[in-house]
């Protein structure tokens, strides 16, 4: 029994689900056709394995339909609550978003976007050359390294704390960022990270979103899919958003809006359906 039991916990929660739903439904039939007085021993030269082969049949092509229409319903978008902060979890361009938008940056918030310190195609240098204006960028820059009584370092640059959000108004296209102190640059401008310093920036970047998001919606890329290395080895995208996730729920955070992760290009290698219920014990305290 504990090895059946040990491998139905290692199936995916859709197929527990799947198997419990059938289940539950061929029972409910069971005892309305008893109730009804209708029985399979009531077939005439019917034997106990070919009624046990039909209600086997029945649950495995029940099991099949709800595997699969639970995986079309819940392939684009998925809903949950954590610590009564409502996430959602789909795909889409974040600079498509009506809401707060989070940008992960480095820890210089540098404007030089030269595919050397700043790649063109990351969400960073998006922002700087299609969505904001760079003298905006440097003066909000400028006046949260004065709030935090930051000083410059030899390079001219400041060096904020990995975590650190900074609000910016942008007047190209009227929204509004939160840029992410999120990687490190090195010497040779390489994006180094690891799983633990990923954790504790995360941390810190729930607790700056929560003061400064002004009750608005918030929209997150799938962070660390981008540039960012991770020196204690890859890590996928189900790991990322689960990392995410998690510290959410661990950072005591409770945002009175709506936060939304967005994965930009589909999410054919993240079930979505795992991620259903994945605090809602917790949601209930």
């Amino acid at each position: 029994m504990k090895r059946i039991f040990k491998w139905y916990n290692n199936l995916s929660k859709q197929i527990r689900d799947s198997i419990i739903f059938s289940a539950t439904l061929i029972g409910i039939i069971s005892t309305i056709l008893s109730i009804l007085g209708v029985s399979l021993g009531d077939w005439k030269e019917s034997s106990i394995w070919l009624r046990i082969s039909i209600v086997l049949g029945a649950f495995l092509i029940l099991c099949v339909t709800t595997y699969v229409i639970k995986g079309k319903i819940f392939s684009g978008l998925v809903n949950l609550t954590i610590r009564k902060t409502s996430v959602s979890i789909g795909c889409g361009d974040i600079f498509d978003f009506s809401g707060l938008r989070v940008i992960g940056c480095d820890t210089h918030f540098d404007t030089r976007v030269d595919d050397i310190i700043i790649s063109k195609r990351s969400l960073h240098g998006q922002l700087v050359m299609e969505h904001g204006n760079i003298s905006e960028i440097e003066a909000a820059v400028e006046t949260e390294a004065n709030r935090l009584g930051l000083q410059k370092n030899s390079d001219g640059l400041y060096d904020f704390p990995l975590g650190t959000i900074i609000r910016y108004d942008s007047s190209v296209d009227k929204h509004t960022y939160l840029m992410l102190a999120m990687t490190e640059l090195n010497a040779q401008h390489e994006a180094h990270t690891n799983m633990a310093k990923f954790e504790l920036m995360l941390m810190k970047m729930w607790r700056e979103i929560s003061r400064v998001y002004a009750l608005n919606n918030v929209a997150l890329p799938l962070l660390g899919t981008g540039i960012p290395r991770f020196d204690d080895g890859p890590k996928d995208k189900e790991d990322l958003l689960r990392c995410m996730l998690c510290t959410l729920n661990s950072s005591g955070v409770t945002l009175k809006s709506k936060v939304k992760f967005l994965i930009f290009g589909g999410n054919n290698d993240i079930p979505l359906y795992e991620y259903k219920d994945m605090f809602h014990s917790i949601s209930r305290r």
